[in-house]
């Protein structure tokens, strides 16, 4: 039997949360003067590194478990989702890698054109507003200066801070994630909260 895409959302909801827990245990070590900043620095860098690739697996899953039949949205049927049928089922990965040794799924761009091939207007992910587009584009850019440190990678995330108002140490990938802007939450756990609000709409689409 099929599961239901909401059971796939919790899965990944589950996972962020635990990397939130970690992230508490980490600010209370600095707190105890156990880790320096450089430490915590380090370890804000892999927890969104982490963060990004579990969205990225949770988008992967999701489009390959319609096609598959394996996950549904709402009580929609695949004919009502899947503009394309691909038989066997075995085939399906090798139809959608076309020669691929594997997929990228962000920057968000490259699902939506890879959606409207296989789906019917491409939903569910083209139904995703224009702020959460951008926010995923926005988040992208912050992944790839931490993964990449090449120039173009530096200046895509000098652009995102450059007119805002940081401290020196709040001016790197991991600094910036660790800055307070409402004063209660960092822009990690804003960035948490967003895209569990993408996966949740995602999930819970009416087509």
């Amino acid at each position: 039997m099929a599961r239901k895409a909401d059971i796939l959302f919790n899965d990944f909801k589950s996972r962020v949360q635990e990397r939130d827990r970690k992230r508490n245990k980490i600010e209370e070590l600095f707190t105890n003067n156990i880790l320096d900043q450089n430490d915590i620095f380090i370890f804000y860098d892999g927890l969104f590194i982490g963060l990004f690739t579990d969205f990225e697996k949770f988008i992967e899953e999701l489009f390959l478990g319609l096609l598959q039949e394996e996950i549904t949205i709402n009580e929609c049927t695949i004919n009502e989702i899947c503009k394309v049928t691909i038989s066997p089922k075995s085939e399906i990965n090798s139809v959608i890698l076309a020669g691929q040794r594997y997929l990228n799924w962000l920057p968000y761009e490259k699902t939506i054109e890879r959606a409207r091939i296989f789906f019917h207007d491409g939903i569910p992910f083209t139904n995703l507003d224009s702020d959460q587009k951008n926010n995923l584009r926005y988040y992208h850019r912050i992944r790839n200066a931490i993964a990449h440190k090449s120039p173009k990678a530096e200046a895509d995330f000098y652009k995102i801070i450059q007119n805002l108002p940081l401290l020196p140490s709040q001016k790197t990938p991991a600094g910036y994630l660790r800055s307070k802007p409402r004063g209660q939450e960092t822009q990690y756990e804003i960035a948490s909260t967003q895209l569990i609000q993408i996966a949740l709409d995602l999930c819970r689409i009416t087509v």
